[in-house]
């Protein structure tokens, strides 16, 4: 795993040590100069870090431009196209960079052509059905050409729009079942779908959690975890921490005994304070040993994490490290 990061940062370096040089070339193109070496090098320079990134340029709202490498839906790349990014110069008014493509709703002025099919954007509409408990926006997308499309079809441009519309990564936070229909009922503009996928994020900022329930080994389980559990929310951190923190005092389910709780908040707060950035995703509890979840972009935040676990009263607490892109180890919380 270092080996391959290693030649992952190697291929990001040469990758803006390239654009230093050709990004003058870039600006003729996007300005309407025909540049088929450019397109083919910039390719050749995004895969060399991952043959499943892709690139485009787009139009921004602070910058004339953003350049554009995505995953493009694959949450395993995600962490990698954020990468990219930090590893990009500062923005400027020309140009500045992004690892998802971003919500863009002037986007659906425009006419998307596929599979023989010609469909004005602007005529689509939308149903969205919030879910409060897991907080996600549930949505149906409807056009007057779907009728005549196939299911695949008018599924693909139903996620192209609401990429194009929220952003990649406002999909993947805050939207939940996606459905193309193919009759009329959707009756919201892009505009006030916007609106309610916006609206769904705390505003105050502060973080949600819920309570989930079940059993291991038969063993009743309690967990808190973050809502939304998502990886999106922290894009770069792909390292997987996992602290066991076993406990003597336990009631007759397992759980821990009233007086065991102050010891095991107090860690937990150490934990969060020494992480090294490393954010703390979920809680799970079941028969003597409470397990908190953390993921980060570095394994230093582990390593600052040993000395804060080296010394609890009720036994031995084991740290697990692993690469976990697409957030797997916890994909059960969600």
């Amino acid at each position: 795993m270092i080996f391959r990061r290693r030649s992952k940062a190697a291929a990001i370096t040469a990758f803006w040590t390239w654009w230093e040089a050709a990004r003058p070339r870039a600006e003729k193109m996007i300005s309407g100069v025909p540049d088929d070496r450019l397109a083919a090098e910039l390719t050749a320079l995004v895969s060399a870090i991952h043959p499943g990134l892709q690139w485009e340029f787009t139009t921004g709202s602070e910058s004339t431009h953003v350049l554009v490498v995505t995953s493009g839906g694959d949450p395993a790349l995600r962490s990698l196209a954020e990468r990219w990014r930090r590893a990009s110069p500062e923005p400027d008014v020309i140009f500045a960079y992004a690892a998802a493509r971003p919500g863009n709703p002037s986007a659906l002025a425009g006419v998307l052509q596929i599979d023989g099919h010609r469909l004005a954007l602007t005529d689509a509409r939308f149903d969205a059905i919030p879910d409060e408990a897991t907080l996600a926006v549930h949505v149906r997308v409807w056009h007057p050409e779907f009728a005549a499309m196939t299911e695949q079809s008018r599924t693909q441009v139903a996620f192209l729009t609401l990429d194009w519309l929220l952003g990649e990564d406002a999909v993947e936070i805050w939207v939940g079942e996606i459905a193309a229909v193919s009759r009329p009922g959707p009756d919201l503009t892009g505009g006030e779908l916007a609106n309610v996928v916006a609206g769904m994020a705390p505003q105050d900022g502060t973080e949600r959690w819920g309570t989930l329930t079940g059993t291991r080994r038969g063993k009743p389980l309690v967990a808190l975890a973050q809502v939304p559990l998502k990886p999106a929310r922290w894009p770069g951190c792909d390292l997987h921490i996992r602290v066991d923190v076993p406990y003597r005092l336990r009631d007759e389910n397992g759980f821990p005994a009233q007086d065991a709780f102050p010891a095991l908040y107090a860690l937990e707060d150490r934990i969060t304070e020494f992480a090294d950035g490393a954010v703390v995703v979920a809680h799970e509890t079941c028969d003597g040993v409470r397990t908190t979840h953390l993921y980060t972009d570095r394994r230093a935040a582990a390593h600052a994490l040993e000395p804060v676990i080296a010394t609890w009263p009720d036994g031995r607490i084991r740290m697990t490290v692993s690469p976990d892109p697409r957030w797997e180890a916890v994909a059960h919380l969600r």
